[in-house]
């Protein structure tokens, strides 16, 4: 009997971080990719392949730009407008992100409820019922195939994001998880293709004893089953096949973030005179559609033309003035009015003794003049609050000096590199950071030095309180810091200060009602004009031999390039 060709067609996207529409809302002027695009390419393909595609995503939905917050929180319609975009364009599938969870119950269940299509998350299990608090799989027929596709979430939330979001959950490991689900779903469904759909990472990210950040990988060599895995979190574009421990080749492919890209997937199954798929082959691409316009995004810009105007006007609205401009490369190389102004907004806001904070972005810089709600992306980049610790002043000591081993080498003479520099991941042609910028703390409320010629451990010297009392290691003092760093994020308080988690849970004193942004907003609306200058209450020593690092290194990390308009940003690599 003869055999038959059928075609699947898979187009997936991840890590849109609320870029629907080809808008920079933040810098005011068109953007690139964006949900916008995504549909103008997808309606494109269905009018070639009605019948046999797939369009998948990988999480992180809900967070990240003015449209997504504003959508989140001040948004008055009553079905959520990102639910609204995703169903228009015509997804089939995603997976729960944890930038998604981060939103809080109220929002990623709605939006959740809202979606026309499941979305996905086995190894996040509902304490209540001890099953998944997602739908874990979803099955899907096209041209006679069965597909199935299941979905995992990254297992990092409890060590970032607060208890009370993710309360009535607990995360279990991605492979442990997977090998489960992968078994009952070919042992009961019987599927002719399984996708596995992550958002989890390739590799590297944060390894600890109780968790794997990014574990695609490691899920592709040891879990059998899977004939293709989708996955982001990471940002970074990819495409591998990667050889399980029975010598299959999965196929593994991130288009990156964003929406600049999107993957598509074609596989070809050959089918038997009984009906039965024999093989499979399949191909991958990686699509630009940064740019990407015709008919169907016009159609895209009309159908939500208002919520897009909704969001510009939000996005436009003046807040108050900067006398002077802020730049937050200044922030690598000592005090920084960029990042000091977030420290003084964290201990007024708490009321504690000392504050940390990091960069956000590599490169972001707000110029002197009217500053509006969209520089608020610029100057805070996530939907963090507020918490207030309480450590003593050894713990604060050994805090810094994690942080700033993270950032600094040990310097043995004046030509030696101070900063922590590598080629970048995703462009190897330009120098960044070799860790992530995130968990560069620095330290307000205190006067200290960061000795650059001692290894970690001795690096930090803390002078005097701001109030000209001395520290004392042995005395408690209250800490201001974002909700990712008291959860346990970046480690700097697990391994720098030496707490477990449960310790971490007791020193907690009070968490903000609301956002950090939120008060940044009030902040600056109280304030009106505002000169913004670093505090100069740390510095790096010895000061010759750290201004003659930092002069170099800025050229090579910068440039010499001069910022812009309004505002430039670089997203952390």
């Amino acid at each position: 009997m003869s055999t038959q060709t059928k075609h699947l067609k898979i187009i997936f996207t991840t890590d849109v971080h609320g870029n629907y529409f080809p808008y920079d809302f933040r810098h005011e002027h068109w953007g690139k990719g964006s949900l916008q695009r995504v549909h103008a390419f997808v309606a494109k393909m269905l009018q070639d392949n009605p019948c046999n595609m797939l369009l998948i995503d990988g999480g992180d939905m809900l967070q990240g730009e003015p449209t997504a917050y504003y959508f989140n929180n001040h948004c008055s319609k009553s079905r959520h407008r990102v639910a609204e975009i995703c169903n228009y364009i015509g997804y089939d599938v995603a997976v729960i992100g944890n930038h998604d969870i981060e939103m809080g119950s109220g929002i990623y269940d709605k939006y959740v409820k809202e979606c026309s299509f499941p979305i996905l998350g086995a190894n996040a299990i509902n304490t209540k019922t001890n099953e998944p608090y997602f739908q874990p799989y979803e099955i899907f027929y096209r041209q006679g195939l069965k597909i199935a596709v299941i979905g995992f979430i990254t297992p990092a939330i409890p060590h970032w994001i607060p208890k009370d979001i993710w309360k009535d959950m607990r995360f279990e490991n991605i492979p442990e998880s997977a090998e489960r689900w992968v078994k009952h779903v070919r042992e009961e469904e019987h599927p002719d293709f399984v996708i596995g759909l992550m958002h989890s990472g390739m590799d590297d990210g944060i390894v600890t004893d109780e968790y794997k950040e990014n574990a695609t990988r490691e899920t592709a060599e040891n879990v059998e089953g899977f004939d293709l895995i989708l996955y982001g979190h990471d940002h970074s574009s990819n495409m591998e096949e990667i050889t399980t421990k029975g010598g299959r080749n999965v196929p593994c492919i991130n288009p990156g973030c964003y929406a600049y890209n999107v993957a598509v997937v074609d596989v070809d199954f050959r089918i038997n005179g009984q009906g039965k798929v024999t093989s499979h082959e399949t191909q991958c691409t990686l699509n630009y559609i940064g740019t990407l316009h015709n008919q169907h995004a016009n159609s895209f810009k009309r159908h939500f033309a208002y919520p897009f105007h909704e969001v510009k006007r939000f996005a436009s609205q003046k807040i108050g003035t900067f006398l002077n401009r802020v730049d937050v490369t200044d922030a690598y190389f000592g005090s920084s009015a960029y990042i000091d102004l977030i420290q003084s907004l964290q201990l007024k806001v708490s009321s504690a003794n000392i504050s940390f904070t990091a960069p956000l972005f590599f490169n972001a810089a707000i110029e002197e003049g009217d500053i509006r709600v969209s520089n608020l992306f610029d100057l805070y980049r996530f939907e963090d609050h507020l918490y207030t610790l309480q450590l003593s002043g050894r713990e604060i000591k050994s805090y810094l000096e994690m942080s700033y081993a993270c950032w600094t080498q040990q310097m043995h003479e004046p030509t030696d590199q101070m900063l922590l520099i590598s080629p970048m991941k995703n462009n190897p042609s330009r120098m960044g950071f070799k860790n992530f910028i995130f968990n560069f703390d620095s330290a307000a409320g205190i006067h200290y030095e960061v000795d650059v010629t001692k290894p970690e451990g001795k690096k930090i010297r803390i002078i005097k309180m701001d109030n000209g009392e001395s520290f004392d290691l042995d005395k408690n003092y209250t800490v201001a810091m974002t909700a990712y760093r008291a959860n346990g994020g970046g480690e700097l308080l697990t391994k720098g200060a030496g707490l477990t988690k449960e310790e971490i849970d007791k020193r907690i004193l009070k968490v903000s009602k609301h956002d950090i942004r939120y008060y940044l907003l009030d902040y600056i609306k109280e304030l009106g004009t505002i000169n913004p200058q670093p505090l100069n209450h740390w510095r790096f020593v010895p000061e010759d031999w750290a201004k003659q690092a930092s002069d170099r290194e800025r050229k090579i990390l910068f440039g010499d390039a001069k910022t812009e308009g309004k505002s430039s940003v670089e997203e952390i690599s």
